[in-house]
């Protein structure tokens, strides 16, 4: 279900976002500045607010049920990250206008620019998807613990702060960590499950910090 709603609200914001106009900013009288505060910048900032209250009221998981079953386990998006995902992709079509324009110069100083933000964002996606794959291996197949919580960053307010934890392995081995919540707002001294490789725990990634979610084995 999270995946088709991923998918829904990334086929809503891409098309309101050509139909405001993402790829002809010059066809507008307030020119670049409309472009940039409305189909672009202005209604991925809108998607986040909505995001970040919908986030508010989702569910978190190991809250109902700490047993995560055997492996391997259920993997799936999570809400989370099916709301502000998809919030993002009206602000990518800026530096598609960026390489566009500046690969129309023609000249090879331009060119080599638009070649270089191109091929950031190659590895950009490839961290990414190397950073999914991890959460998958983990949440599927690696041995849980509960983490406690020992630092959060600032008040707790913002949701996607940075925390500090610690945990022991069912081997005794005692393992610290850090990572971001990413919109489930745990705080300072609760817990939180922790997936990690038996063998390497310090291969081991925090739930709160994942953009998927493990269910029980069914």
């Amino acid at each position: 279900m999270q995946l088709a709603f991923f998918i829904g609200l990334a086929t809503l914001y891409v098309g309101l976002s050509l139909a405001l106009g993402a790829l002809s900013p010059w066809k507008y009288e307030s020119g670049i500045l409309y472009w940039f505060l409305v189909p672009t910048v202005g209604l991925t900032c809108g998607a986040m607010a909505i995001a970040q209250l919908v986030q508010r009221f989702a569910p978190i998981p190991w809250t109902a049920e700490r047993n995560f079953g055997s492996t391997p386990r259920r993997v799936h998006l999570s809400w989370r990250a099916a709301v502000r995902g998809p919030a993002i992709l009206p602000v990518l079509f800026f530096p598609w206008y960026l390489v566009s324009v500046i690969w129309k110069t023609g000249d090879r100083g331009g060119r080599f620019i638009a070649a270089v933000i191109v091929a950031i964002a190659l590895v950009a996606v490839a961290l990414s998807i190397r950073k999914l794959r991890r959460e998958v291996r983990l949440l599927r197949n690696g041995a849980v613990a509960m983490a406690f919580i020992d630092y959060r960053t600032n008040t707790g307010e913002d949701p996607w702060e940075g925390i500090r934890y610690h945990f022991m392995t069912v081997n005794g081995v005692a393992v610290s960590g850090r990572a971001y919540d990413r919109g489930y707002g745990v705080g300072e001294g609760s817990t939180v499950p922790v997936f990690y490789d038996p063998n390497r725990p310090k291969d081991h990634i925090a739930a709160c910090a994942c953009w998927l979610e493990a269910d029980r084995a069914r």
